[in-house]
């Protein structure tokens, strides 16, 4: 029986995917310093990257194990094939479909990778699981009163600042603190929030950021509601 077929079938496809994967390492290696760039450049897309990276660890978790599972049964189906004693049929198949999915996975994962919607899915994704976005809830509030009821919270933070000239000693700047988050911590050192206060601030500040990155139209109207809640806080405080 010529079994030459076998030796050239599984030989090939153990250095094809090997090859393969090592190919999207590099990429991805590539990818995540772009988005350690792209994030430097807007810090609204920390949440993004954030669930992004998760995503794709676990992703990668199982395509390593995919990938060396089929590298390693095509290498053993080739060792133990032999002229007058080829391997089962049904192992060929096995192991040929481990090959298969191997190739599968890495091609949906370099796809999702280069996905040009990628921060809309992952931050409608987030807002979903957190029960944010308006899907299936009866108290709903258009997106735009959430986002005016946040500019008035940040220009109220912002005009008290500038108007007590205060700074962020740990930065060591004598500039005006331009983010929201650099301005909650101003707040914080400056003793005039605690840090329960100040992480509701931080929360409220990443639901924006994946709001605006979701491109939702609307939204849970409690949202809207923690917003003029903290806008009415911070009145009393400030």
């Amino acid at each position: 029986m010529n079994t030459d077929y076998i030796y050239w079938t599984f030989s090939s496809a153990a250095q094809s995917i090997s090859a393969f994967i090592a190919l999207l390492l590099a990429g991805y290696a590539l990818v995540h310093n772009l988005m350690a760039t792209a994030l430097d450049r807007d810090e609204t897309l920390d949440e993004i990257h954030t669930a992004l990276r998760l995503s794709y660890h676990k992703r990668l978790i199982v395509l390593a194990w995919l990938t060396g599972a089929a590298v390693i049964l095509s290498l053993v189906v080739v060792y133990f094939t032999r002229v007058d004693d080829p391997v089962s049929g049904w192992v060929l198949l096995f192991v040929g479909v481990i090959d298969f999915l191997a190739i599968v996975f890495g091609v949906a994962f370099v796809v999702s990778i280069v996905d040009p919607k990628k921060y809309q899915k992952v931050a409608e994704k987030v807002l979903e699981d957190d029960q944010v976005v308006a899907s299936g809830i009866s108290q709903t509030a258009p997106v735009v009163e959430f986002f005016g009821a946040f500019q008035g919270l940040e220009r109220q933070i912002g005009r008290y600042l500038k108007d007590k000239d205060l700074y962020i000693p740990s930065r060591g700047t004598t500039h005006m603190p331009h983010s929201f988050n650099q301005m909650i911590n101003a707040l914080l050192l400056n003793e005039l929030i605690d840090s329960e206060f100040r992480n509701e601030l931080f929360e409220i500040n990443r639901y924006k950021n994946l709001v605006f990155h979701g491109q939702v139209r609307n939204i849970n109207e409690k949202l809207v509601e923690r917003v003029r809640a903290a806008t009415e806080r911070l009145e009393k405080i400030l």
